[in-house]
């Protein structure tokens, strides 16, 4: 395939799955979450999938676009330059690792278990930034380590479960159709090129 048309094709998936976060970031929303921020959501999974259907280095791609796309928008609440690191580029980045972690069956089921290693490095990213960012809107006594902890745990245990679920149920039948995609495209860009270069040489012969 040529690498030109591959890029081309590469990019309109990843502005896809950008759209996608953008479009369930803004939808949860209404979800009521925590008061500095964190909430359960599934805007995570548009990144997952990109990670598991292109390779994980599309899905870091889709992580960090989302990123810069919630600022443009105005969807982010942060705190300073650290907390768009630990609360935004690293989390979301994290999740798109996810296709580069091996998968192991249990059974018959699948376990998706780069979803788990990402979203304990989005969780640990969350305690950095509460424990040293937000040390200050912990209760009088507590420690800044608990506090972070007991105030994102909740959150992204379930995110975690509800991400997971919605994975599992659709990415069996999405990578079927994924694949298909590719097949057909693959074959529409041959005939196209065939076709081009039956009419270039036409068109050198007739003149």
């Amino acid at each position: 395939m040529n690498k030109k048309t591959l890029s081309t094709r590469a990019i309109a998936y990843v502005a896809l799955f950008i759209a996608m976060q953008l479009v369930l970031e803004v939808l949860f929303k209404v979800i009521p979450g925590q008061p500095q921020g964190g909430s359960i959501t599934l805007s995570l999974l548009p990144i997952v999938l990109a990670s598991y259907l292109m390779g994980a280095q599309y899905g870091i791609i889709v992580g960090v676009g989302a990123t810069a796309m919630q600022f443009v928008l105005g969807l982010a609440l942060y705190y300073g330059p650290w907390s768009v690191v630990l609360d935004y580029l690293v989390p979301l980045s994290a999740l798109g690792i996810a296709g580069f972690i091996p998968n192991f069956k249990s059974g018959k089921t699948e376990v998706y278990t780069g979803i788990f290693v990402g979203m304990i490095l989005k969780f640990i990213s969350h305690l950095l930034s509460g424990a040293v960012l937000f040390a200050s809107y912990a209760p009088k006594n507590m420690n800044p380590w608990v506090y972070s902890f007991l105030y994102n745990i909740g959150y992204n245990v379930g995110t975690l479960i509800l991400t997971y679920v919605v994975f599992a149920l659709i990415y069996p039948k999405l990578q079927k159709a994924f694949k298909a995609i590719l097949t057909v495209g693959n074959h529409c860009f041959f005939v196209l090129k065939r076709t081009y270069s039956f009419y270039t040489s036409l068109l050198a012969n007739w003149n």
